[in-house]
């Protein structure tokens, strides 16, 4: 009865209600103090997710469209010179700060490395370049620059994947027509 009234009466100072253990000597020495004025790391996730909610979503979004639309005009077989839209977009991409995420980064890195070379590709084997190739070499260039341009939205679906998996869930899908 003694101890029960004990624990009731430290109950009501305002004490705690059981003395905490403190740590046997091994114990403390194992730890590592930590300080009190370190932030606790963001994860990976919520910094992806805060980079595609503040800008990084338009961003995508707009380089998806632009490139969907060229590469998808080139296979119904019509001739694409003009990548105005599409070469607005990639520059605002590039422009943009990087995912802060390093291997969702170098995915959307070389997504827009691939886009780029295959524009590239694609001008020098237009009758539009500064020093036209020749019919065969522009034909082969032309078709590689295709291949970069398919290889970049290739790229950028699987950041799409990447983004699901962190939790973004997209207003508008830039892969639904």
């Amino acid at each position: 009865m003694t101890v029960g009234s004990a624990v009731l009466l430290s109950g009501c100072s305002g004490e705690p209600e059981a003395a905490t253990p403190s740590p046997s000597p091994s114990v403390s020495q194992s730890r590592t103090p930590t300080p009190a004025t370190s932030p606790a790391p963001t994860p990976a996730s919520a910094l992806v997710v805060l980079w595609y909610g503040q800008g990084g979503s338009e961003r995508y979004n707009e380089l998806v469209r632009q490139a969907r639309t060229s590469h998808g005009l080139h296979e119904e077989g019509r001739t694409v010179f003009d990548f105005k839209y599409l070469s607005e977009a990639l520059r605002t991409a590039e422009a943009y700060q990087q995912i802060p995420d390093a291997p969702t980064q170098q995915v959307w890195a070389s997504g827009l490395q691939h886009i780029r070379s295959g524009m590239g590709g694609v001008l020098s084997a237009s009758s539009l370049a500064a020093s036209p190739l020749p019919e065969d070499e522009a034909r082969a260039a032309a078709a590689l620059g295709w291949e970069n341009v398919g290889k970049g939205l290739g790229e950028l679906k699987d950041l799409d994947t990447r983004f699901r998996t962190f939790g973004v869930l997209p207003l508008k899908d830039p892969w639904q027509d």
